[in-house]
C-alpha cells in the first residue's frame, strides 16, 4: 500500500466514518426509543456471557448503504448481526465490561479492509465470530499469518 493509500484510511477510519455511523444509530433509533429499556435489558444478560459464546452468536452480515458502526445497544437490537467492524466493537465493549483493556485494529490490503479487536496485552484477537489466542511476542506477525497472508497493513 501506498503512503497516500493509508492516509485515506487512516482520514476514513477516524472522520468520515464515525461521522456516518452516528447518523445511521440515530435514523435507526428515531422510532425505536420505546424498546431502548429492553434491550438494556439483554445488553446486562449479554455481560454473563463468556467471550467464546458471545461471539458464536454473531451474524456477519454486509453492511448496507455504506460502511457504519453500529452502537452496542443497536447491535443488540438488531440480534447481533453486522460486518466485521461491529464484531470488534462488541468484543471490545465485553472486554471493557470485564475490564480487559482491547482496542480495534483495521488490516488492509491493496483492494479490502477487515476489522479486529485486539487485547492490550496482544493475547487475544477476535475476528467476526472467532476468539483467536496469539503469543504476544509476535502478534502482528500471527494475526497476519492468520487471514493467510491477505492483509499487509495493519492501523
Amino acid at each position: 500500500m501506498t503512503t497516500f493509500q493509508i492516509i485515506i484510511r487512516k482520514i476514513a477510519i477516524h472522520f468520515s466514518k464515525p461521522i456516518w455511523s452516528f447518523v445511521r444509530n440515530c435514523v435507526f433509533w428515531l422510532f425505536r426509543l420505546n424498546k431502548i429499556g429492553q434491550v438494556k435489558k439483554e445488553m446486562e444478560a449479554t455481560k454473563g456471557l463468556k467471550i467464546e459464546t458471545l461471539m458464536n452468536l454473531f451474524k456477519w452480515q454486509e453492511d448496507k448503504a455504506g460502511d457504519w458502526t453500529q452502537w452496542i445497544v443497536t447491535l443488540v437490537e438488531n440480534n447481533l448481526t453486522g460486518d466485521c467492524d461491529d464484531a470488534a466493537t462488541l468484543a471490545k465493549w465485553w472486554f471493557k465490561e470485564h475490564g480487559v483493556e482491547a482496542e480495534i485494529l483495521n488490516l488492509y490490503s491493496d483492494k479490502e479492509g477487515h476489522t479486529v479487536c485486539v487485547t492490550k496485552n496482544r493475547e487475544t484477537m477476535v475476528t467476526n465470530e472467532r476468539v483467536v489466542n496469539l503469543n504476544p511476542t509476535c502478534w502482528e506477525k500471527e494475526m497476519l499469518e492468520y487471514f493467510g497472508g491477505k492483509y499487509t497493513e495493519i492501523i
